[in-house]
């Protein structure tokens, strides 16, 4: 198959990023992609810090016609890559996703499209994460394996997924890294990331997909090397100002899921010990916080009591097992 036949694919690349020379990487490794030339990059930048004009102006001269910029007010990862997809004009057959602090291998864009054209609907592929290259995520978690699925082509990696990604993803643990993401969007043109999760809209994103049946393909080619810039984890770490929030964006995303979706025994009782293990977190994170006279945010608070109301009484007798525990251990 010659990929420079196949209809066009759009790239978006959300931007919101306070260090300088991230997002020209990460544009420059899609403007260099090999055997594809009819694509084109929309980077949408989320009212950055740092513009994108002045990150990629010269690119964007360069590469008139391919290469674009869009604006709109702070509101997320999600909501950018929804803005991008709107922009999306209707010769468009595919949509991938890049994130503006990662960078793609060359042969990204040719293994996919070549996966693609194979009949299927949704392609990801293995990949590198931060700072981290001594394995690949797929190597290092050992949740997805390539002995499972069926092979479609050796050379490439490329195997036909089988199995649930609904079970995969509420059972086993997510495989599906955003950046290596390319989907059929001619045939999906009304999928969008759900605005309303700040934590895990690209979870939902794929479980969205999983249940319209569409044919799913993964490469174990290492294809993206996931960068450190910022994300909407940065600084979101146990004991950090913005762990609460996280864990309070985590419980309202995994308590949804319920709600949003008919699930099987088995996941319904897999995201059940998900909640469990969150809120255990949620108390002894709101704990470390009152006993290291830390701040605790109001809106916080109120989120976390408007999706779990039980936590007025929870919370109490989880401090008291905390101080329990403490007290057993010492003596």
């Amino acid at each position: 198959m010659d990929c420079e036949q196949v209809e066009s694919i759009a790239v978006i690349i959300p931007y919101y990023q306070k260090e300088a020379g991230i997002l020209r990487a990460t544009v420059k490794s899609a403007l260099q992609q090999r055997g594809v030339n009819n694509y084109t990059i929309i980077v949408v930048d989320d009212d950055s810090p740092i513009p994108a004009e002045k990150e990629i102006a010269d690119l964007v001269a360069e590469n008139t016609g391919k290469l674009k910029i869009i604006h709109q007010a702070n509101a997320g990862p999600g909501a950018a890559r929804n803005k991008g997809i709107d922009s999306v004009e209707g010769g468009a057959k595919y949509i991938a996703f890049l994130d503006s602090d990662d960078v793609w291998m060359e042969g990204h864009l040719e293994n996919a499209l070549f996966a693609l054209e194979q009949g299927y609907d949704f392609y990801f592929s293995d990949f590198y994460f931060a700072d981290y290259k001594e394995c690949s995520v797929f190597e290092r978690a050992g949740k997805i394996k390539s002995e499972d699925h069926q092979c479609i082509n050796e050379e490439r990696a490329v195997y036909r997924y089988m199995g649930s990604m609904m079970d995969q993803i509420l059972i086993k643990g997510n495989v599906i890294g955003t950046p290596t993401v390319v989907y059929r969007y001619q045939k999906y043109p009304d999928l969008r990331f759900r605005e309303q999760f700040y934590n895990g809209q690209d979870y939902v994103f794929w479980l969205d997909f999983a249940q319209t049946g569409g044919s799913i393909v993964v490469s174990f080619l290492k294809e993206c090397d996931c960068g450190v810039g910022l994300n909407i984890y940065a600084g979101a770490g146990w004991g950090t100002e913005r762990s609460l929030e996280r864990l309070s964006n985590e419980l309202y995303l995994w308590s949804s899921v319920k709600k949003m979706y008919s699930l099987t025994p088995e996941q319904d009782a897999s995201n059940a010990q998900k909640l469990a293990s969150i809120r255990e977190m949620v108390v002894k994170d709101i704990f470390h916080r009152l006993v290291n006279l830390k701040k605790i945010k109001l809106n916080v608070l109120k989120k976390l009591l408007v999706s779990e109301p039980s936590f007025v009484y929870t919370v109490p007798w989880g401090f008291v097992t905390i101080v329990k525990e403490k007290l057993f251990n010492r003596f």
